[in-house]
């Protein structure tokens, strides 16, 4: 199955940032936008994994949750992946000023590198996906666009992680939550 680490959001902040595509509506047919319900923020993409080590990723899961204390993360503001070049992924913005969201997501990357999943090697880049950019013809429109959009201010308190399958479809994909570990609860 197709797992990964993630922050679900509240529904306060993802109907805020559904919002945000209705400021962008010229743009909807080259973007595929994330549906409320799939919107997260993810720590660890583990890709396809054998139902015989779940139990493992759970478990490696786990200890990184426990390993972690609460935080808060913040956002607003819209981006860009790549920031230059051709537009593939909508974001928002997402920080954490003490550090904590990094050492969670690196005491994420150390237990699953236990596992034999190899570590990220790009910097952790906090974001929120909004959409993804299917084809865009725009001359550079829909970045400018993203970047001078207004994504209002949010925070939430961040208490737990889950362990997500994301199951592949024509219609987009289909998340269901495998496990939830409390932040800084052993056991």
């Amino acid at each position: 199955m197709r797992l990964f680490v993630a922050i679900e959001l509240d529904d306060r902040i993802k109907q805020q940032l559904c919002a945000v595509k209705n400021n962008l509506s010229e743009f909807g047919r080259a973007v595929r936008w994330v549906r409320p319900e799939q919107m997260h923020l993810t720590l660890k993409f583990l890709g396809e994994v054998a139902d015989d080590r779940v139990d493992a990723v759970c478990t490696a899961a786990a200890m990184a949750s426990s390993r972690s204390e609460p935080f808060t993360i913040e956002g607003g503001g819209g981006g860009c992946f790549p920031p230059r070049g051709r537009v593939r992924v909508l974001h928002a913005h997402v920080s954490e000023g003490s550090g904590a969201l990094q050492r969670c997501r690196d005491e994420c990357e150390g237990a699953f590198a236990e596992l034999g999943f190899p570590r990220e090697e790009r910097p952790f880049t906090p974001h929120l996906t909004l959409g993804r950019v299917r084809e865009d013809r725009t001359n550079g429109r829909l970045r400018q666009a993203i970047d001078s959009t207004r994504i209002d201010a949010f925070s939430q308190r961040v208490t737990e992680l889950f362990v997500v399958q994301s199951v592949l479809s024509p219609q987009g994909a289909r998340y269901t939550n495998v496990a939830r570990y409390e932040l800084g609860v052993s056991g």
